[in-house]
């Protein structure tokens, strides 16, 4: 009876092991998880106090007027592009790095 005593005493030690990895593991994601949101509801947060100012919405209409809306998404997606490209070369020089 001691030995299945013991063999079920490991297990549960093993158990216990692995979901403390395991929650520390999900620690870990989730701050990484809230990082992003955070500066995710910065950027919304800054959006929103610039659309409310009449002075950017006047702005922006007259750049759409100037420069043409068709022009205007060319740029703009040219410029996510970039920035895209931008983003993942400086993630793998990190890695690189590290």
């Amino acid at each position: 009876m001691s030995e299945r005593f013991n063999q079920l005493a490991a297990k549960h030690s093993n158990l216990r092991l692995r979901a403390a990895v395991q929650r520390r593991e999900l620690g870990s994601t989730m701050n990484e998880i809230e990082h992003h949101l955070s500066g995710l509801d910065r950027g919304l947060g800054a959006a929103q106090r610039l659309a409310k100012n009449p002075a950017v919405l006047i702005g922006g209409v007259a750049v759409v007027a100037l420069i043409g809306p068709k022009r205007l998404m060319r740029w703009v997606s040219r410029g996510a592009l970039i920035y895209s490209t931008a983003r993942r070369f400086m993630h793998l020089r990190q890695q690189r790095g590290q």
